[in-house]
């Protein structure tokens, strides 16, 4: 039997029947279903919809000489059902931290009014009085340092510490200047340098402290507190609550 009988009298021009190349070109563009492979825009995502309908055109469009073999069609609906268990993940994923910044934004409302200790170095001196400087050390140190800067960074005031063991350490500023006179009511910033015995350096912890003033959130969705100094901690990084 002749392949004329099997589809009728050729009527249509051999040019309308889909060559394999183009029949290759058609199966490629659903096989990629995440759109241009140089492009990782979700823009590029196609519906569910839209990948039936491509693949119907495709059934459709193929040279009946040349089928699609199995092997091709059952690849492109893997595709298809990684893609979707993806995106289905992806939205779960989002929910969740969105879900999180939320509980933990309510909880950090309870922190306005409170001081806290969070990770840092920052400092706010009232012009009189002492000011407290915590850090923390992971191991005994044979020398610490402590250097106090103005906000313009210019060294106002430092001091040898001597050795100190590991933990939590602090130092009592009373806001005098390497000069001899009183500092004047600004914002600072502190830094310790310690080493051990041999000489190596050994790297401390600084604290930043303060009044929370405020709750805010970074642009990842972070939570964070604006303290009355005028810095910003995550929320994260507090050690300590008085």
């Amino acid at each position: 039997m002749s392949v004329n009988s099997l589809f009728g009298a050729p009527t249509t021009a051999a040019s309308t029947i889909p060559s394999a190349s183009s029949t290759s070109s058609q199966a490629a563009a659903p096989s990629n279903m995440y759109g241009s492979a140089s492009s990782s825009s979700n823009s590029n995502l196609i519906s569910e919809s839209s990948f039936m309908t491509l693949m119907v055109k495709e059934l459709q469009n193929q040279n009946p000489l040349q089928p699609m073999s199995n092997t091709q069609f059952i690849s492109e609906l893997a595709q298809f059902n990684s893609m979707n268990e993806l995106s289905t993940m992806n939205t779960s994923m989002s929910s969740l931290v969105s879900s999180e910044n939320q509980a933990a934004m309510g909880s950090a409302v309870n922190l306005v009014g409170k001081t806290v200790q969070a990770n840092g170095n920052s400092l706010q001196y009232g012009g009189s009085g002492t000011v407290n400087l915590a850090y923390s050390l992971p191991q005994n140190s044979a020398n610490t340092s402590m250097d106090i800067y103005n906000s313009s960074g210019n060294l106002v005031y430092n001091t040898n510490l001597g050795a100190e063991t590991a933990g939590s350490q602090s130092f009592d500023w009373n806001g005098m200047t390497n000069s001899g006179t009183q500092a004047p009511q600004g914002n600072y910033s502190f830094s310790v340098n310690a080493s051990d015995s041999s000489g190596n350096s050994i790297t401390a912890q600084t604290m930043a402290g303060g009044t929370v003033t405020g709750i805010t959130s970074s642009n990842s969705g972070a939570v964070e507190l604006e303290l009355n100094n005028g810095t910003t901690v995550p929320l994260s990084s507090v050690q300590g609550i008085s």
